[in-house]
């Protein structure tokens, strides 16, 4: 995937109230569903200046943001509804810490995630 500018990811992502932010399909390659995370004005500020961090640095080392990461549960089979990220979100090994997920164990392309 090409790199995008801060501006350009900023495209994807929509404040649904004060509190409240979704990430749309498209933010990564293959989200099955939205992405949603709840933060305050002080978390708010630390999540866009890592995705801000990450795209000038041409999108190479380093954590991945939380908020990609957020996205890329989005996309994992199996997924149901939403991805969502808690107020404690931060950037993880994979799963952002604080992001939470419902997967349907009927299907069977889905994952177990312990």
């Amino acid at each position: 995937m090409a790199n995008r500018s801060y501006g350009q990811e900023m495209e994807y992502i929509d404040r649904q109230n004060p509190y409240q932010w979704r990430v749309r399909a498209g933010f990564v390659p293959g989200m099955r569903v939205p992405g949603m995370f709840y933060v305050n004005s002080q978390l708010e500020k630390l999540l866009f200046e890592e995705l801000e961090s990450y795209s000038k640095r041409g999108n190479v080392g380093g954590f991945l943001p939380a908020i990609k990461q957020l996205a890329n549960v989005a996309g994992l089979p199996g997924i149901v509804n939403k991805s969502i990220a808690l107020p404690d979100v931060h950037s993880g090994y994979g799963f952002a810490i604080g992001n939470v997920a419902a997967f349907d164990m009927e299907d069977p392309q889905a994952i177990v995630c312990p």
